[in-house]
């Protein structure tokens, strides 16, 4: 008798542990961004919308695009531990003001929009001369650490341009 209370005294200790452990993951908010951010609040909306920005931006072809190098995380984590508090609030800014833009030209958020639309509203932003800083600045942003995180992808530095570690060999007969 014994015996059998301690098997249902392990199975039940093993329900709960499993229950205690899987509890969180199930209320856990989807709202929320993928990564964990420390000085920006980004929704998973706003995720999405930026990971298709950088997808534009390098759009997969033969090579990896964007999307598939996480390269939205890269733009939010630099945004997020690399830039002064002022430069976090103009992205932020700048990035409600791409929705409004994006929401102005079509009537739908740019992550639904054609790949033709997108590229239209990007082209839009930037000949656009009277828009504003923020949007500009949230733009150049976006663009410049999509392309640094491509440059500083494995993929960059294994396929496309090789990275020696160590400029090891001796090239004594080259041409000037």
């Amino acid at each position: 008798m014994t015996q059998l209370k301690r098997r249902d005294a392990i199975k039940q200790l093993f329900c709960l542990t499993a229950g205690v452990a899987l509890i969180p993951s199930c209320m856990s908010d989807r709202s929320k961004s993928a990564i964990l951010l420390k000085n920006i609040k980004i929704s998973a909306e706003e995720e999405t919308m930026l990971a298709a920005v950088c997808e534009t931006i390098l759009p997969k072809t033969t090579t990896p695009g964007a999307k598939e190098l996480s390269s939205h995380l890269f733009v939010l984590t630099m945004v997020d531990e690399c830039r002064k508090k002022e430069d976090q609030l103009q992205f932020i800014r700048g990035m409600k003001a791409f929705q409004d833009k994006c929401q102005a030209h079509k009537g739908k958020d740019f992550y639904s929009s054609t790949p033709d639309d997108k590229k239209a509203i990007l082209e839009a932003i930037i000949a656009d001369k009277d828009d504003s800083t923020d949007l500009k600045y949230f733009f150049k942003t976006v663009k410049g650490l999509t392309i640094q995180s491509y440059t500083a992808s494995e993929f960059f530095m294994t396929k496309v341009q090789v990275y020696e570690l160590i400029p090891g060999r001796y090239h004594g007969c080259v041409p000037v």
